[in-house]
């Protein structure tokens, strides 16, 4: 994993309620605690052929978790990769269009992508638990409460969660559509101490640098909230995200005193 300090937003000038936020989240935990999000482009490669694991790059990952627990951090991971671990599983070269089939294939592929990171944060001696979620759950109160305690518990008990959204079984309505979105999220309701959001850029830019040879590194943004970056140009295409949905997120982050950073995955 590359350095975090790539891009970063800084928190609101404002001194509302972001301070408190900042940190009651802060005061209620002995170690501060950090939202590191990975997108499929980050776990997996794909050609022609198909298909398969970025094994190097997820050991690269897990060893960084390690790392941070060692130094003191609490850690919990949103991780896309069901569909692409899916198509892995049932040797699929292509990732499925329709609704029905993509539930299917994150179904199969879950259950494969968990397992790999139990062996390899095994590998470090550390224990992980899945949550899948969906936006229901940040919507009721009570059930969103019994949520944050169960991660709270994992937390205190040593145990990296692992949080994806349900491809399943969620329904069009309550999709995230992205994990930038759903990290974000966690990241507020969890009060943690900052959110990373891995790409596969080195930096933040005002448009695509792979099709624009004018575009400008943004290494800190004071108010994402007010960010104009022309994020027109397709992704990778093996997730659901891209720059403008990790724009999204650090604002949504940012706004509630949550500081956001990329960092390079590949």
């Amino acid at each position: 994993m590359a350095k975090t300090d790539n891009f970063q937003t800084r928190q609101p000038a404002s001194p509302t309620a972001t301070s408190s936020t900042a940190s009651m989240g802060t005061s209620q935990r002995e170690s501060p605690l950090l939202i590191l999000k990975v997108g499929t482009s980050s776990l997996m490669l794909s050609d022609e052929t198909g298909f398969r694991v970025n094994l190097a790059n997820l050991a690269r990952l897990v060893d960084t978790i390690g790392s941070l627990r060692r130094d003191g951090y609490q850690v919990v991971l949103v991780s896309s990769g069901a569909v692409g671990m899916g198509c892995i599983k049932l040797n699929l070269t292509k990732r499925p269009t329709s609704i029905r089939t993509k539930q299917a294939v994150a179904a199969a592929g879950q259950s494969h992508l968990i397992r790999i990171y139990e062996d390899l944060f095994g590998a470090l001696n550390l224990q992980v638990a899945q949550l899948l979620l969906n936006q229901s759950d940040f919507l009721d109160q009570e059930h969103w409460s019994s949520i944050k305690s169960t991660i709270n518990e994992c937390l205190a008990l040593g145990v990296v969660p692992i949080i994806n959204e349900n491809d399943s079984t969620n329904t069009a309505e309550m999709r995230f559509g992205d994990n930038d979105n759903l990290a974000a999220l966690t990241a507020v309701q969890l009060e943690a101490d900052a959110l990373f959001l891995c790409t596969d850029v080195d930096f933040l830019y005002t448009a695509n640098p792979r099709s624009d040879p004018n575009a400008k590194a943004l290494r800190i943004v004071d108010e994402p909230w007010a960010l104009q970056v022309d994020t027109a140009d397709e992704g990778s295409g093996m997730g659901t995200g891209g720059m403008a949905t990790k724009i999204l997120a650090a604002r949504t982050a940012s706004t509630a005193g949550v500081p956001c950073g990329l960092i390079n995955g590949q």
